[in-house]
């Protein structure tokens, strides 16, 4: 505004100047001619003329002046060559304009052909367009000045005027145009900030979903950019790596504050392994490779996968489970081989001594027959277990579900094993009643078979068993204490383990095949039960079983 202010001062001084230069100008012009006509017919006026500033002259036809008002004749030189002498002679008149670039000025020239065939000629001087406008300069420079002061201040209160309701608008809340003009703007920010609002929470809501499916995955995730800066990371790998972390009392503080301190890191003061390097740099350079490693006690299957815009991702994948289950599947077949050689052997042993005659006597061949029929029995009772114990690890349980009388039941399996008992002089005592249980009777029989079973065989001569059912508000819990030899500490975590024995030569002699507690502890899994032991060595051990 200031800027234009000043332009349209400049250009209207500029603009008047001229105006009035060319009226000026043209007044001048048209008074000569009028004068010069006058003093075609009487030159008596001419002296009186040189006062108002009009220069007359009088010029031969060869060019000599004759006669001038304002200066003498003898030291004026030949007028032949001047354009408007030329153009009077030619045509009667002529007229022409001279500036001088020393004094700023022009002079205008009028001549006439008078009757004796010499020229008079009649001139004016005035200031030149730029000698007017340099003459009114300061008063041009004062109005500038002027213009400039005033037109700040009014150019500063109309701005503050325009703008501060516009600095005023909250963008935040409903916009309403300080003015009519900005109504179109107001309406367009309007648009454009619901349009922000709801792609911000569109992208809140892609970002939550991404987050809510990240951090629940088991699988740990990890996502890095080319130069192995990690872009993000899922709960399951901060508890992955957590264990290794420096300062780990920070980073389990929250999931959030934990992925903020693990993302923008660089993948190597996350994985220390080389192994996992080397794959890591494969995936980043475009192969897709996998590998295993174990930490913190877990197996995990590490998948290295190249993200198109130059990244890799890296799944970890815990395998400890299915690792245990293929080293328990091993460990159990290796051990059915050899608790099923062991009385195949001896079958086969006192088979071909009954065939090759060495048993003469019927003594000696009923005693060969005992021993293949306990074999026999032994393998029976090993391979019962066997297909009990893959019917429960398949889910196959038995569906015929009933209120089964705990203490009934505990009775029937001690009178089972009454004989047993007797031999080795084991007092047994089942303690409770009215307590009942919705699970399947041969199931629960075979549990408190398998207990009262084991207490008696590792039990002292002349010890006591002491079973107890009871019933509290939330559990059934039944125990079966012996007096017997107990178990080191060293084995009581693998006791519930298939084909686990503490004393293997003393299981021989008791004919146990080592499945009796991982019966027992698939049972009480199967009705939502829990087996814990506890024993002192020499002492003796309870099992209990809380429903």
């Amino acid at each position: 505004m200031l800027l234009l202010a000043v332009s349209s001062v400049l250009f209207a001084s500029l603009a008047n100047c001229y105006v009035f230069y060319s009226q000026v100008a043209s007044l001048a012009r048209a008074e000569v001619r009028e004068r010069a006509e006058i003093f075609k017919n009487d030159l008596s006026g001419t002296a009186a003329a040189a006062g108002d500033g009009l220069r007359v002259s009088v010029i031969d036809p060869d060019g000599t002046v004759k006669f001038d008002n304002t200066v003498s004749t003898e030291t004026l030189p030949n007028h032949a060559d001047r354009s408007e002498i030329r153009e009077a002679l030619e045509s009667g008149v002529g007229e022409s304009i001279r500036f001088s670039d020393t004094l700023r000025e022009e002079t205008y020239y009028y001549a006439v052909k008078l009757s004796d065939g010499s020229v008079l000629r009649a001139a004016k001087t005035t200031r030149s367009i730029f000698s007017m406008f340099g003459g009114a300069l300061p008063v041009v420079i004062c109005i500038v000045l002027v213009t400039v002061a005033a037109g700040n201040y009014i150019a500063g209160k109309l701005t503050n005027r325009i703008v501060e309701p516009i600095n005023n608008v909250q963008v935040d809340t409903v916009m309403t145009p300080p003015y009519d003009e900005l109504a179109p703007f107001v309406r367009t920010i309007t648009l454009q900030r619901k349009r922000i609002v709801e792609q911000l929470e569109d992208l809140q809501r892609e970002t939550d979903a991404i987050d809510a499916i990240m951090d629940n995955m088991k699988e740990g995730v990890i996502l890095v950019d080319g130069q192995g800066i990690i872009l993000s990371a899922n709960k399951s790998v901060l508890r992955i790596f957590e264990a290794d972390t420096p300062d780990a009392a920070n980073v389990t503080k929250t999931s959030k504050e934990s992925k903020v301190s693990m993302e923008g890191k660089n993948i190597l003061e996350l994985l220390r392994d080389v192994d996992l390097l080397k794959n890591m740099r494969n995936a980043l350079s475009g192969q897709s490779c996998e590998m295993d490693m174990e930490r913190s006690g877990q197996t995990y299957r590490v998948y290295f996968s190249s993200v198109t815009r130059s990244g890799a991702i890296i799944l970890f994948l815990n395998i400890t489970e299915r690792v245990n289950r293929e080293k328990m599947r091993r460990e159990f077949s290796a051990n059915v081989s050899h608790e099923l050689k062991t009385p195949l052997t001896s079958i086969s042993g006192y088979a071909e001594m009954l065939v090759s005659g060495m048993a003469r006597d019927e003594e000696e061949r009923t005693s060969f027959a005992d021993k293949i029929r306990d074999e026999v029995a032994r393998m029976i009772a090993l391979v019962e277990d066997i297909m009990m114990l893959s019917q429960m690890d398949e889910g196959r349980n038995p569906q015929v579900l009933e209120d089964v009388d705990m203490a009934d039941v505990a009775a029937e399996a001690v009178e089972a094993l009454a004989l047993k008992s007797l031999e080795n002089g084991i007092s047994v005592e089942v303690t409770g009643k009215d307590v009942f249980l919705k699970a399947n009777r041969a199931m629960i029989y075979e549990m408190f078979h398998n207990l009262i079973d084991n207490a008696v065989k590792y039990n002292k001569l002349g010890g006591s068993v002491d079973v107890l059912v009871a019933k509290d508000d939330e559990h059934i819990v039944v125990s079966v204490s012996d007096t017997g030899i107990g178990i080191p500490e060293e084995a009581r975590g693998s006791v519930f383990e298939r084909f686990y024995r503490v004393d293997k030569s003393r299981s021989r002699k008791t004919g146990g095949t080592g499945l009796g507690l991982a019966i027992v502890k698939h049972i009480a899994i199967a009705f939502n039960g829990k087996v814990t032991l506890t024993s002192r060595l020499g002492e003796g051990t309870t099992v209990t079983v809380r429903f």
